[in-house]
């Protein structure tokens, strides 16, 4: 059950370079740069205006196994090509705007229950400098009363505790007792809650992984 689609701003799927250094536009040369002109950018940035940038959050996956698994799940009416950025990011290449629109706006994704990070392709993306403000992980709500297993409250829960996601199928259908699982997007500079309050209930909340988002925090420290 995926929840919280969030609205796309890709308002124009053409427009590569919305920030223009001004003086390259003009064709000016800098000292000791290699000055592009408005032409050489449109030559340079058209083979990839439909390209998006991916990045699997929590697991390095090997090359094959990431590409067989976007085919599986987009179901591109093209050739998938997926480019190894390095960084754990790469660029799918799309020759089609109607694939690239269906992997910016059909989301969120999951390959093996990890969130999948797309984004639109964008000039001069180094990934060693990309900064991460945000992750994706597993909350499980351990021994919830079994009158919360309910759609609106879990769905509430998610949102006191981040951006909801995605609610584990087995648990919306009550078929796992044990505990009750929500995936949520939440700030890396932001300490995560422990606990909340359910009416009067105060349930404890468990983070899956939270070794790797103490991880990807203080990562993010250092990047700035």
């Amino acid at each position: 059950m995926l929840l919280d689609k969030p609205e796309s701003h890709q308002t124009d799927y053409y427009e590569v370079d919305s920030h223009p250094n001004s003086d390259l536009d003009k064709g000016k040369h800098i000292e000791g740069s290699i000055p592009l002109s408005q032409d050489n950018k449109n030559r340079l940035y058209l083979p990839w205006r439909y390209s998006v940038i991916i990045k699997v959050f929590m697991r390095k996956m090997p090359y094959h196994f990431l590409q067989s698994k976007l085919i599986e799940l987009w179901k591109p009416s093209e050739q998938l090509i997926l480019i190894d950025l390095g960084w754990d990011f790469y660029i799918v290449k799309f020759s089609l705007e109607k694939n690239m629109v269906m992997a910016l706006h059909l989301v969120p994704w999951f390959i093996s229950e990890n969130f999948l990070s797309v984004w639109k392709w964008e000039p001069k993306f180094v990934p060693q400098e990309s900064t991460l403000t945000s992750t994706s992980i597993w909350i499980r709500l351990q021994q919830l009363p079994t009158e919360f297993y309910d759609k609106d409250i879990l769905e509430k829960v998610g949102r006191k505790l981040g951006k909801l996601l995605k609610i584990d199928q087995c648990t919306s259908s009550t078929r796992k007792g044990r505990y009750a699982r929500i995936c949520i997007q939440v700030p890396l500079e932001t300490p995560v809650e422990t606990s909340v309050i359910i009416g009067d209930h105060k349930q404890a909340v468990i983070y899956e992984g939270e070794g790797t988002l103490c991880t990807l925090a203080a990562e993010l420290g250092t990047l700035q």
